[in-house]
């Protein structure tokens, strides 16, 4: 990816027109290349398609003994049986295991191996440090975040495609679920997940200056907060990870609520990688 940036430079900055522009127009375009320029390298990396086509996977395969069953089945599925089948696989062991690894696989040792490679070096006289850092967490964030969503909606898609020619179509007077919108926030609530997930990788790795650690602390940390909500607080369901797969009626406005809180502890873990590469940045 280093050969496009230079490239960038070279051809869009140094051109005359660009030159011209007001200081608040180049200002802005440079803040708007230092922010979309890690998130493309990081949704179109070969991480990011990995992970997608995984939790799509995944989900696929928790709804296995599912799937057989409706193939088997000599009646009419029941309405919205595809529906069901996939938001029962966001909640399975397997979702839950492989959760935080795949928010972390496309894009959170990124920050690491600019700093080991040396490329920071050279890119750092092109920018400032807080345009890096707020690239570098803005494509983070987002990446992790999206990359659930994304196999979220091609299992659901898959699903839909095999099974809604075969469910029954309601009762008449019956009150058929917003099938969308449940989707809709359901996706909205693991990009939320997926982004601190990911954001915690990248921090714990900054912190420790080990590539490793940006895929093992969400795993950890992950099953850290379970072992304690399930031996010691068991009153602190709102740190509980597996109340952010399936939420229980006690959360005040249901999935919505689990993603605002989610993006908050995003932005926490944002503010502190910001301070971790800084201080790893002003030893290089």
């Amino acid at each position: 990816m280093r050969i496009p940036l230079t490239a960038f430079f070279r051809s869009r900055y140094n051109n005359p027109l660009f030159l011209i522009l007001p200081s608040t127009g180049r200002d802005f375009c440079l803040m708007k290349h230092y922010l979309t320029s890690p998130l493309s390298q990081a949704i179109f990396s070969r991480g990011f398609i990995i992970s997608a086509a995984g939790t799509a996977l995944i989900l696929l395969l928790s709804s296995l003994q599912g799937i057989l069953s409706a193939f088997r089945s000599a009646e009419l599925l029941s309405p919205g049986y595809h529906s069901d089948l996939i938001m029962s696989a966001l909640s399975s062991d397997a979702m839950a295991l492989a959760l935080p690894i795949l928010a972390a696989l496309p894009y959170t040792a990124s920050f690491i191996d600019d700093v080991k490679s040396g490329f920071i070096k050279e890119y750092l006289p092109r920018t400032t440090v807080p345009r890096y850092i707020a690239g570098k967490a803005v494509g983070c964030a987002v990446s992790g975040g999206l990359v659930l969503a994304l196999g979220i909606f091609i299992a659901y898609g898959f699903a839909a495609l095999m099974f809604l020619p075969m469910e029954a179509y309601p009762k008449a007077g019956e009150t058929v679920p917003n099938y969308f919108g449940n989707l809709m926030e359901t996706a909205l609530m693991f990009f939320a997940s997926g982004a601190f997930w990911s954001l915690t990788g990248m921090t714990f790795a900054a912190l420790t200056d080990s590539k490793y650690m940006a895929y093992a602390s969400p795993f950890v940390l992950f099953y850290l907060l379970i072992i304690l909500y399930e031996r010691y607080f068991d009153k602190l369901f709102v740190l509980y990870p597996r109340e952010w797969l399936n939420p229980s009626p006690r959360w005040v406005f249901g999935k919505i609520g689990v993603a605002v809180l989610l993006i908050e502890f995003s932005l926490l873990m944002a503010l502190a990688f910001a301070y971790a590469a800084k201080r790893r940045l002003e030893r290089i």
